[in-house]
């Protein structure tokens, strides 16, 4: 008995001590969901180089930018130019001899392919030279192979920078070793690699790490070893970078570390650029690049801070237009032709997400056919444009010629009532001559049905007098 006594007065102790610890369970708890909420909200980014951008290729948009518009030294970043002309104007099959020309006036010190004075090659192999290993050297075969020397070569290059948009980039050589009138911003660097993009080759041979170049008439083959170590996967490279894809390092004192990639995951895909970032030694001795760890920051933060969100689809009508003359429905819905999917922050404000629509006009007059362009949709967050769609119909509506020919005429008397009512007073018009006509007419008869009375009363008087007779005012 007493056991059980003693068995029940701890079980209500055990009781009381967890009703008195919850409130403190419930606090570290609500503190924890706290900074879990913190975490969540978008954090502030800088990136420790001189310049940066960071776009989402899906969409155009800018994500994040950085003295975009300063003006930085390229370095070899100005190859992705080169290998966009000469893909735009060579062919790849065609034979690349390599000038003494091409070898001279060139660093020492600086990247190169190793080749040779009179070495020859294919167009696409001394693309590989120039975009892996970053040769310096290929770079001025190249522009002789293209324009027929360098000099031509770099007028190419400032004249297709002009047409790409361009406002703050001046070339004065094809592989960017400096010169301080050698020149570009990240900005006119995006629209250059994103004109290249559209080149498969390019996209090849930039996303490769290792290239086995075949033997030439002066060389074995050998191998080429890419210089972009977001690329290149390695057990002793620690910026090895799974979603990138391509493109180009470059390096000079003046222009610091520079690199341009894209990465792609999950549907998202991001063009980075990274200019003028630090070198700094390690422990051990090796030399650590920030360009490489500074763009995957770039990258990290479009993948985590970012999603796509489906703004307007086809699937889901979002306005409705009247129609006039119509034999069924009066009005018809609009839907976007095409999905306006936006790359938004994680935790956007939804108030901040805004539609606007531009109705070609608030009626429109049967019939209508499905697909008829009746509009637009823009689509806007916190004032800036990410979208514009036409709006189309999405039925057809018959339609009703008597109505139109109703509606026509009502039309045509309330845009014409001042005819109307000069028809109106030239009937009035009308009708009085008429009418005083009418009464003239009537008169004269009549005044001829008294005279043909008087001729017919004098006639019976003067057959009466002949035969004998007399009349009563007579006797």
């Amino acid at each position: 008995m007493k056991q059980r006594k003693l068995l029940s007065v701890l079980l209500l102790v055990c009781v009381l001590l967890s009703l008195s610890c919850a409130p403190v369970f419930a606090a570290a708890a609500d503190a924890a969901a706290g900074e879990a909420a913190a975490a969540a909200v978008q954090q502030p980014l800088h990136i420790n180089a001189k310049a940066a951008m960071l776009v989402d290729l899906n969409t155009g948009r800018v994500v994040y930018e950085q003295n975009a518009d300063e003006r930085i030294y390229p370095a070899s970043l100005t190859k992705i130019m080169t290998c966009l002309l000469a893909l735009e104007n060579g062919n790849l099959s065609s034979i690349v001899t390599v000038s003494e020309a091409a070898l001279s006036n060139l660093d020492p010190n600086s990247s190169t392919a190793g080749l040779q004075v009179g070495e020859q090659m294919t167009l696409e192999n001394m693309l590989y030279c120039m975009m892996i290993p970053s040769g310096n050297e290929a770079c001025n075969a190249v522009a002789e192979h293209i324009a027929g020397s360098v000099a031509d070569f770099v007028r190419m290059m400032n004249e297709r920078a002009y047409e790409l948009g361009c406002e703050g980039t001046h070339f004065n050589n094809p592989h960017g070793l400096h010169e301080e009138d050698h020149y570009t911003t990240v900005r006119d660097l995006v629209k250059i690699t994103q004109a290249a993009l559209k080149s498969e080759n390019f996209k090849q041979i930039v996303n490769t790490a290792e290239y086995e170049l075949p033997a030439t008439n002066l060389s074995e083959p050998r191998t080429l070893r890419t210089t972009n170590q977001l690329i290149y996967k390695n057990s002793n490279n620690p910026f090895y970078y799974p979603r990138a894809i391509g493109i180009k390092t470059g390096y000079t004192s003046a222009a610091g570390r520079c690199v341009i990639s894209c990465a792609k995951d999950d549907g998202m895909y991001f063009l980075a650029v990274v200019c003028g970032a630090d070198t700094s030694i390690q422990e051990n001795g090796d030399l650590l690049m920030q360009s490489f760890p500074e763009c995957i920051r770039l990258f990290d933060y479009g993948f985590d801070q970012f999603s796509y969100v489906t703004a307007v689809s086809p699937l889901y009508p979002i306005a409705q237009v009247a129609v006039s003359h119509s034999a069924g429905s009066e009005a018809v819905a609009v839907a976007p032709a095409k999905d306006i999917k936006v790359l938004l922050p994680n935790g956007y404000d939804e108030a901040l997400l805004v539609q606007d629509i531009a109705l070609t006009a608030q009626t429109v007059e049967a019939p209508v056919r499905a697909g008829d362009v009746l509009g637009t949709v823009s689509i806007s967050y916190n004032g800036e444009v990410l979208g514009t769609t036409e709006l189309l119909a999405i039925a057809d509506v018959a339609r009703s010629e008597i109505s139109a020919a109703a509606d026509n005429t009502g039309t045509y008397i309330q845009r014409n009532w001042w005819k109307w009512v000069v028809i109106v007073i030239i009937l009035v018009v009308a009708a009085f001559f008429v009418l005083l006509i009418a009464l003239q007419m009537r008169r004269r008869r009549q005044r001829l049905k008294r005279l043909e009375q008087r001729r017919r009363a004098l006639e019976a008087r003067e057959r009466r007098r002949q035969f004998g007779g007399f009349d009563d005012d007579e006797v």
